[in-house]
């Protein structure tokens, strides 16, 4: 998991931009600009990335000993969220010039959602006598279905490709960000297995949940492409990196049952920036002249 998530990060960077911000707009589309204010929102699904199967020895209330199979398993959930995007006015104090990019910081997002986590666990207990025969055998299952509201906050950073423009941007770029997002869980899943377990069973030592109040340091990729000035569209991949609360160790991944879940969002996200009319002829007066072309050398 670690080398595709180095890759994910590595790969982006190693390509090179030419032409950067959102435009506005010539004399023959239309007479409206651009801000560098807008909506976003997004859609996808969610799944549980999950360690492989751990298997432990295990004793019967006789004193009988066999061996627990403890196997987890993501299940496909959803994710819904809106929010702001701001592209700032002022100009990097870092500037990444083999990039070819003005500045390290594109544009922000701030959002709220809603998320679904799902997954299950399932426990098979086997015995055996001397000879290695079965003696005795059970299967548990556990399964759950978290639902979380969230906040989150991104700093994105964008690099162009391609060679087909809308206007003097390139249409295509790619979008990787780092951001936290603080998650409270509204509906925990069930915490039992089914049928109940009674004996046999190590998890009624070892069992563990993360805290309905989560905090997550992220990290998020996406391919976007402009239609216009004003709407893009980023299909792309979100994970967790760091959980800030609880801390569970140098990764993301979250407690349920005798398992840990890595939670993965595959996000479909739009961004519409806001336009106005310029005040004043085609173009607007001098001040709107001159904000839009600050606004321009910017970006």
């Amino acid at each position: 998991m670690n080398k595709y998530f180095s890759l994910l990060i590595i790969l982006p960077s190693l390509l090179w931009a030419q032409d950067y911000g959102f435009n506005k707009g010539k004399k023959d589309n239309d007479y409206m600009v651009v801000r560098n204010k807008g909506i976003t929102f997004s859609v996808g699904p969610t799944w549980q990335l999950t360690p492989d199967t751990k298997t432990i020895e295990i004793t019967d209330n006789a004193g009988s000993r066999g061996t627990s199979e403890i196997n987890p398993n993501g299940k496909l959930g959803f994710y819904g969220e809106f929010g702001m995007v701001v592209f700032p006015a002022w100009k990097a104090l870092v500037p990444i010039k083999k990039l070819k990019k003005s500045r390290l910081l594109d544009y922000m997002d701030f959002t709220l959602g809603y998320r679904q986590y799902r997954g299950n666990e399932v426990i098979t207990n086997t015995f055996t006598n001397a000879l290695g025969e079965i003696t005795n055998s059970s299967q548990y299952i556990g399964n759950y279905s978290n639902g979380l509201i969230y906040g989150r906050f991104d700093a994105h950073t964008l690099l162009y490709f391609g060679k087909k423009k809308i206007e003097n941007a390139r249409k295509k770029f790619i979008d990787q960000c780092i951001g936290f997002n603080i998650d409270y869980t509204i509906k925990p899943g069930s915490s039992t297995y089914e049928p109940y377990v009674s004996s046999y069973n190590p998890a009624q030592t070892t069992l563990a949940f993360y805290n309905p109040l989560v905090v997550q340091f992220h990290y998020s990729l996406g391919i976007g492409v402009r239609f216009n000035r004003a709407w893009m569209m980023i299909p792309g991949i979100s994970l967790p990196i760091v959980n800030i609360y609880e801390w569970n160790g140098f990764n993301g991944r979250m407690n349920w049952f005798q398992s840990t879940y890595w939670p993965i969002q595959g996000q479909i996200r739009f961004i519409k920036l806001f336009e106005r009319v310029p005040k004043c002829g085609a173009y607007g007066d001098v001040k709107d002249m001159e904000r839009n072309k600050d606004f321009i050398d910017k970006h």
